[in-house]
C-alpha cells in the first residue's frame, strides 16, 4: 500500500515538473548579442532580449557606445522596451543619451494608428502603421514608414531585397538575406533564417558603423 502511494506522488510530480518544464518554455526567449564597430574596431554593443508572453512578446533592447575620435564623440546610451501583441506593435517606450542629448517617449497603438509623447519630441500622431527602426525583426523591410528610436523623428524608406548571400561571421559562413534600405535612412541589413537581424551596415560621421551579431562569450572578449 504504501509503494503503491509513494509511486503515485512519484508520478504525480513527474506529471508537474513536465507540465512546468512544458509551460515555461512555451514562454521562452532568444536573446540576440551584437558588437558595434566603427572601421572595425569594437566600439560597444546591443542586447535584445525577446521574452515570449501568453499573447505575444516584450523586446528589451540595451545599446551602448563609447569612444572619442579626434574631435568626435560617439557616446550613445538607449534602453527600449517593446510590447507585442502577436505581429502587433503595440507600445513602445525609450530612454536615449545620444551625444549628451537626452530623449525619452512613449508610443502607444491601436491597429496602426499611434500616438508618440516625450521629452525632446513633443506630441504627434499618426496612422501610417510605421515602426520604430527597430532592425532586430526582418518584418521591418516590409514597412515604408518608420520613425527614430531616438527622437521618434519619422522617416519615409525604401527596402528592397538584393538576394541571399553567404555572411561571414566570427569564420563562419552564415547563411543571410540582404537587404538595401533607402531614402531618409540608409542601412544595409541581413537576416538569419530565424528572422533575425545578423548584421547592420552604415555611415555616422563619415565612419563605417557595423553592428555584427555574436554569441554572449565572443561579446566579452
Amino acid at each position: 500500500m504504501r509503494n503503491r502511494v509513494l509511486k503515485r506522488t512519484v508520478s504525480a510530480l513527474a506529471a508537474g515538473s513536465v507540465a512546468l518544464l512544458m509551460a515555461s518554455s512555451a514562454y521562452a526567449g532568444d536573446i540576440l548579442n551584437f558588437r558595434v564597430l566603427k572601421d572595425g574596431e569594437p566600439i560597444g554593443y546591443e542586447k535584445v532580449d525577446i521574452t515570449q508572453t501568453a499573447n505575444g512578446r516584450t523586446v528589451e533592447v540595451e545599446t551602448l557606445t563609447d569612444v572619442r575620435v579626434l574631435f568626435l564623440q560617439f557616446h550613445y546610451d538607449h534602453q527600449r522596451t517593446e510590447q507585442w501583441h502577436g505581429n502587433q506593435l503595440v507600445s513602445v517606450k525609450t530612454t536615449t543619451n545620444d551625444d549628451g542629448t537626452h530623449y525619452t517617449y512613449q508610443a502607444d497603438y491601436q491597429a496602426d494608428c499611434y500616438d508618440v509623447a516625450g521629452k525632446g519630441v513633443g506630441k504627434r500622431n499618426a496612422c501610417d502603421g510605421a515602426w520604430p527602426l527597430t532592425l532586430w525583426l526582418e518584418d521591418v523591410t516590409a514597412k515604408s514608414h518608420l520613425y527614430s528610436v531616438i527622437n521618434a523623428e519619422p522617416y519615409a524608406v525604401q527596402i528592397n531585397k538584393v538576394g541571399d548571400e553567404k555572411l561571414r561571421i566570427e569564420n563562419r559562413e552564415t547563411p543571410a538575406t540582404h537587404y538595401e534600405m533607402s531614402g531618409d535612412v540608409e542601412r544595409d541589413l541581413w537576416y538569419g533564417s530565424d528572422g533575425y537581424l545578423l548584421k547592420t551596415s552604415f555611415k555616422r560621421k563619415g565612419y563605417d558603423i557595423d553592428f555584427v551579431r555574436v554569441d554572449a562569450i565572443a561579446l566579452q572578449e
